[in-house]
């Protein structure tokens, strides 16, 4: 397989909106892949002013991003991380990325997965069964659980605090009104 085609696999494999694999390495003896992702495009909205802003001001690298396993093998991702910066106001920010698990060091899928296998059983053979330490899955899933709930709040309606009148009614009942 040519070099781009196999990148172009393991991207549309690992599907993560907005990035695309710039590398891909096995340690056999680990049963672990670690894959490389990085930002198709460099742009964001500025959180401050609202403008849509593509100049970089620095990259970073997350590493160490637990992922859901392929096979047999452990997935862990790095991904590099634009900071850009407005030419509007002069600041800086790190574009959201939707996927990775904010305060943690996987991604949401991953979590989503881990919280289906808490609930199925308990955290100590969640963590076993996916390779990470019991303490940092169980705060993990909390953190998940709390962010899920703070989502499905966010996503209720909204409580009415007027009540409008509607303008037939209005025309209706000056008309009504009128000498």
């Amino acid at each position: 397989m040519a070099g781009g085609n196999f990148l172009s696999f393991w991207t549309e494999l690992l599907h993560l909106p907005g990035f695309e694999v710039a590398h891909v390495s096995e340690d056999a003896d680990l049963q672990r892949l670690f894959v490389t992702v990085v930002p198709k495009q460099s742009v964001g909205v500025c959180p401050h002013c609202g403008e849509v802003c593509d100049k970089v001001k620095q990259r970073r690298t997350r590493d160490g991003i637990q992922d859901l396993s392929i096979g047999r093998n452990a997935v862990e991702l790095k991904v590099r991380i634009d900071q850009l910066e407005c030419r509007s106001c002069e600041r800086c920010f790190t574009p959201p990325l939707a996927f990775l698990a904010e305060g943690s060091h996987a991604t949401e899928r991953f979590l989503q997965r881990a919280a289906q296998l808490i609930r199925q059983s308990d955290v100590l053979n969640a963590s076993r069964f996916l390779g990470v330490a019991e303490k940092t899955l169980e705060d993990w899933y909390y953190d998940y659980v709390e962010r899920q709930q703070q989502q499905a709040v966010a996503a209720l309606p909204k409580p009415i605090r007027r009540l409008g009148i509607d303008e037939l009614s209005l025309k209706k009942s000056s008309a009504s009104s009128s000498p």
